[in-house]
C-alpha cells in the first residue's frame, strides 16, 4: 500500500492538484452564490425547494455539472495512463487513437436512423464505435509493429477521416443533427443527478478491473520479453487494458461528448511532476485529470457569462482540444521509436508513361466532363441531357467545372511537390495541414467581416497556409525528419477540425455558410474566379519545370542530394513554399480536406509517371479528373441536395489512404 500515497508527485505536483482543485471550488462557490442571490444554501444542497427556481438550478444543473467534471476528468486520466502503459507509447490518448472520434461518428450514426433509442444504446453504440476505430488503428500500425509515430500517425488519420465523415452527415442534416453538434463539442450541461451516477458506477467497475490486472500492467515496465518471463500474460493484459480504456471513453462520450486530449494532458503532467511507477502514474494522472476538467469547466463558465460571450455556448471538451493538440507537438520530441524515414508502397515497375497510357488519360478527362455537362439526375431519374439543355445551363456548369478541375490539379501538382521533397509518399496539402491553415484564415475573416471580398478571402487563405507552413519549418528545424513533420501537420489538421466543432457548437447563425465554405462546396463562389484560377494552374504548370532538377536529385537522399550541389535547406524551402501557395488557390475553390493532392501523385506513378516532371504533370490531369468527378458526384449523390465536391472526394480518397499504410513495406 505504500505505493499509493500521496507521494506520486513532489511537493510541488501535489501543490498543483490542489490548487487545481481549490481554483475549481472557489469558481463553483461563486458561481453557487451567484445563482442563489440570498436563498438557503443548505436546502439548495440537500433539499432544494421544488417551487424556488434558484436552489432547483444548483441542486439539479450546477452541482451534478460539477461532478461530471471531476468524473469525466477522472475517467480519462486513468484511459490515458492504461493505453500509454500497454502500448510504450507516451502520446497515446483517446483522442490520438481514434477512440473518441469513432465512438462520436458512431452516436451519428445512432441518433440520426433510431431516433427513438433504445435502453443502454448510447453507452453500446459508443462502445463499439470507439472499439472498431482502435481496432482500425491497430491494423494500420501492425506493419510497423506497433511503433509509436506508427500509432499515433494511424490514430490521426482515423481521427481526420471520422471528422470528415461527421461533416457530411452535418452538412446533409444540418437541423437534425444541430443539437448533437452542440453536445459533441464536450459540454457538460447536466440536467439532473442520473448520468454522473451512471458514469460514477461505470468507474468504479473499471477501477476495479485495473486493480484485478495491476501486476501484470506492472511486469510490463520492465519489457514483453521480461514480462513474460515472469508469468505475465501479455496480450490478455493488453487487450483488457485497452477494453477499459474504450469503455471509459465510451462512457464519457455518452454522456458529455468528446472531451479532447486531457487523457494526454494528465499522464504526461504526473510523470513530469515525479510520478514513476505504474501505481503512482495511475493515481496521478486520476486526480490530475479531474482536478484539470473540473478547473477548466468553471473557467468556461464563468467566461461564458460574461457580456461578450453571453450570446455564445462554449463547449468545454473543445476548449481541452484546442488546448490539447500544441501539448501533443511539444511532447514529439520524446518519442525515440519513429517510422522509416521513407514509405515506399509496391508501385509495379515501369518504363515510363507510354502513348496508350496518355489516350487513356484524355479518355478519362472526357468521361469526367460527359459525366458532369450531361448525366445527372432528376424527379423522374437518371437522364442524359440534350445538345440545347446543356447548351441552356453552359453559364452555370462551365464556371463550376472550371473550377472543380482546376482546384484537383493544383492539389495534385502541389502534393506532388510536398511527396517529392520530403521523401515522404504520405505527404499532401492535406495531411500537413497547410490546407487547414489557409481555411483557418477564412473562417476568421467569415467571421470577423459581414461581406469580405474574393481578394480578402485569398489573403487570408495566403496568410493561414503560410503561417501553416511556417510553423511547420519551424517544428522540423534542425535534423529534417519526414514523419515527425507530417504528424505535426496531422496534428494542425485536427485543431483545425476542433475550431471547426466549436464553430458549429456556438450556435452562431454564420456556422453553416462556414460549413460550407470549409467543406469545399464551389457553389458560392463567382464565375470570374474560375478563369483567375485557371490562370494560376496554368502558371503553376509553367513553373514546375524550373523545380525538376532538385526533385530528381531529392529521391537520392540528402546526402546524395547536396554532393551534386543543390543547396537542400533553400531548394526544400522554395519548393514547400511554391506548393503552399498553389495550395492556398486550392483551398480557396474546394476547402482544406480533399485527398486528391495524396492520391493523383500515386496514381500518376502507378500509370508509369515516375520522372518528376512527369508526374507533374500527369498528376495535375488526374486530379482534375478526380474533383470534376466529385463535384458530379456531389450533385448526384443525395439529389436534390448538394454535397461539396471537396468533402466527396475525401469520402473517396480515405479508404485509399488507409489502403496505402496498409500495405507499405516494412523499413
Amino acid at each position: 500500500m505504500s505505493s499509493f500515497r500521496l507521494s506520486f508527485a513532489p511537493r510541488g505536483g501535489l501543490l498543483l492538484v490542489v490548487g487545481l482543485f481549490a481554483l475549481a471550488a472557489v469558481l463553483a462557490l461563486f458561481q453557487v452564490n451567484a445563482l442563489l442571490a440570498g436563498s438557503s444554501w443548505l436546502s439548495a444542497l440537500l433539499a432544494p425547494d421544488r417551487d424556488d427556481v434558484r436552489q432547483v438550478l444548483v441542486h439539479e444543473s450546477l452541482l451534478p455539472r460539477v461532478a461530471m467534471a471531476l468524473l469525466c476528468g477522472a475517467a480519462l486520466g486513468l484511459a490515458g495512463t492504461l493505453v500509454q502503459q500497454v502500448l510504450r507509447n507516451p502520446l497515446a490518448e483517446p483522442m490520438t487513437l481514434g477512440i473518441f472520434p469513432g465512438a462520436y461518428l458512431a452516436l451519428a450514426f445512432y441518433t440520426l436512423y433510431v431516433p427513438s433509442g433504445l435502453p443502454g444504446g448510447r453507452e453500446l453504440v459508443a462502445l463499439g464505435g470507439g472499439a472498431l476505430a482502435v481496432l482500425v488503428v491497430l491494423t494500420l500500425a501492425w506493419p510497423q509493429k506497433l511503433s509509436p509515430m506508427a500509432v499515433i500517425l494511424s490514430g490521426m488519420v482515423v481521427n481526420l477521416y471520422c471528422g470528415a465523415i461527421s461533416l457530411a452527415m452535418a452538412l446533409i442534416h444540418y437541423d437534425l443533427l444541430l443539437g448533437l453538434q452542440i453536445w459533441g463539442g464536450g459540454s457538460l450541461e447536466q440536467a439532473g443527478w442520473q448520468p454522473s451516477s451512471h458514469l460514477a458506477a461505470g468507474l468504479a467497475a473499471c477501477m476495479l478491473t485495473v486493480w484485478l490486472v495491476r501486476r501484470p500492467l506492472v511486469l510490463l515496465d520492465s519489457g514483453e520479453s521480461t514480462a513474460r518471463s515472469l508469468g505475465a500474460k501479455v496480450e490478455r493484459t493488453r487487450l483488457i487494458a485497452l477494453l477499459v480504456a474504450v469503455v471509459l471513453t465510451a462512457l464519457v462520450v455518452a454522456q458529455v461528448g468528446v472531451i479532447g486530449f486531457l487523457g494526454l494532458a494528465a499522464p504526461a503532467l504526473a510523470r513530469l511532476l515525479g510520478a514513476r511507477t505504474l501505481y503512482q502514474r495511475l493515481v496521478g494522472s486520476t486526480c490530475i485529470g479531474a482536478a484539470m476538467l473540473s478547473a477548466t469547466d468553471q473557467i468556461v463558465l464563468v467566461l461564458s457569462n460574461t457580456a461578450p460571450l453571453s450570446a455564445h455556448l462554449i463547449p468545454t471538451g473543445t476548449v481541452t482540444s484546442l488546448l490539447g493538440v500544441p501539448l501533443l507537438i511539444l511532447m514529439l520530441p520524446r518519442l525515440r521509436n519513429g517510422l522509416a524515414t521513407q514509405w515506399k508502397p509496391n508501385w509495379p515497375n515501369s518504363t515510363g508513361f507510354a502513348p496508350s497510357r496518355r489516350w487513356g488519360l484524355a479518355a478519362l478527362l472526357l468521361l469526367g466532363l460527359f459525366l458532369s455537362f450531361m448525366v445527372s439526375r432528376s424527379l423522374d431519374g437518371w437522364r442524359i441531357a440534350t445538345a440545347a439543355q446543356v447548351s441552356a445551363l453552359l453559364f452555370w456548369q462551365l464556371p463550376h467545372t472550371v473550377i472543380a478541375a482546376t482546384a484537383g490539379g493544383l492539389l495534385a501538382l502541389a502534393g506532388t511537390l510536398l511527396q517529392r521533397a520530403t521523401a515522404n509518399p504520405m505527404a499532401s496539402p492535406d495531411l500537413l495541414g497547410v490546407s487547414s491553415g489557409g481555411a483557418l484564415g477564412i473562417v476568421v475573416v467569415v467571421f470577423a467581416m459581414s461581406q469580405p471580398s474574393p481578394t480578402v478571402l485569398f489573403g487570408a487563405c495566403l496568410a493561414g497556409s503560410l503561417a501553416a507552413l511556417g510553423a511547420l519549418l519551424w517544428l522540423g528545424r534542425g535534423a529534417f525528419n519526414p514523419q515527425r513533420l507530417l504528424l505535426v501537420g496531422v496534428a494542425v489538421s485536427a485543431w483545425f477540425q476542433a475550431m471547426v466543432s466549436a464553430t458549429l457548437a456556438s450556435g452562431d447563425p454564420r456556422a453553416e455558410l462556414m460549413l460550407q465554405l470549409v467543406t469545399g462546396s464551389i457553389y458560392y463562389l463567382p464565375p470570374a474566379l474560375a478563369w483567375v484560377s485557371a490562370a494560376v494552374m496554368m502558371l503553376g504548370l509553367c513553373l514546375a519545370p524550373l523545380f525538376t532538377r532538385w526533385l530528381e536529385a531529392f529521391s537520392l537522399g540528402e546526402g546524395s542530394a547536396a554532393s551534386v550541389g543543390v543547396p537542400v535547406a533553400r531548394a526544400r524551402l522554395l519548393i514547400l513554399l511554391f506548393a503552399g501557395v498553389l495550395t492556398t488557390m486550392a483551398t480557396l475553390l474546394v476547402g482544406p480536406l480533399s485527398f486528391v493532392g495524396l492520391l493523383a501523385p500515386h496514381i500518376a506513378r502507378f500509370a508509369g509517371a515516375r520522372q518528376p516532371l512527369q508526374q507533374l504533370w500527369v498528376a495535375s490531369a488526374f486530379g482534375a479528373v478526380l474533383m470534376v468527378v466529385s463535384e458530379w458526384l456531389g450533385r448526384q449523390w443525395v439529389f436534390p441536395e448538394q454535397m461539396p465536391a471537396g468533402l466527396v472526394a475525401t469520402l473517396l480518397g480515405g479508404p485509399y489512404l488507409v489502403l496505402l499504410m496498409l500495405y507499405r513495406r516494412k523499413s
